[in-house]
């Protein structure tokens, strides 16, 4: 019993020592007196990956999908050539913004194999959809068919990707098609390996 109260006599000093600030006392009788002591500093930061498009704030879970809708003309119908297509985001772009924190990041994008389709009618294959980007460091993947397409690299700056473009979407319309509603979804991904 009598062991057991210096231990616990010890894990009490020993606490308080080590729980004390750094302290510094110089008592030597001379002048330019000094005392010196350290005080540690830290930042901690998660890492963190966020991708947007279409609609939605910065850092902000946004359930919303958008479409961008190719409407033709009579015009258009009869005489192939590019329609642009219309967001219900922006009106004529789908605003994209990717941040993340923790290195490269690769973008990918993937939609239905058959491409864009409307209940018994022919499909429309997704090379008809054309896009341009507004940032060259934040290009549009290429379209994988049922799969991830080709990886489109994000390259960080000091461990940092923040880029954000506004992309435009064009119907080739390289042929009549019969009328319909033609409908199909991307899925866009960021990885930050």
């Amino acid at each position: 019993m009598k062991f057991a109260k210096h231990l616990l006599a010890l894990a009490v000093i020993g606490a308080a020592v080590s729980a004390q600030a750094a302290s510094d006392i110089n008592t030597v009788s001379a002048t330019n007196q000094t005392a010196s002591v350290n005080l540690n500093f830290r930042i901690t930061v998660p890492r963190i990956i966020f991708l947007s498009v279409g609609t939605g704030a910065f850092f902000t879970d946004t359930p919303t999908v958008d479409f961008v809708d190719f409407t033709l003309t009579a015009a258009q119908v009869a005489t192939p050539g590019n329609v642009l297509g219309v967001s219900t985001a922006t009106g004529g772009v789908v605003n994209a913004r990717v941040f993340g924190n923790g290195g490269h990041i690769n973008l990918t994008a993937f939609g239905p194999a058959a491409g864009l389709t409307a209940t018994g009618l022919p499909a429309v294959p997704w090379s008809e959809i054309n896009f341009s980007s507004s940032n060259a460091a934040l290009n549009h993947p290429a379209i994988g068919l049922g799969a991830a397409g080709a990886l489109t690299l994000l390259a960080a700056t000091g461990g940092v990707v923040n880029q954000s473009a506004a992309w435009t979407f064009n119907y080739a319309n390289a042929a009549p098609i019969a009328a319909g509603i033609y409908n199909a979804q991307v899925t866009y991904t960021a990885v930050m390996p």
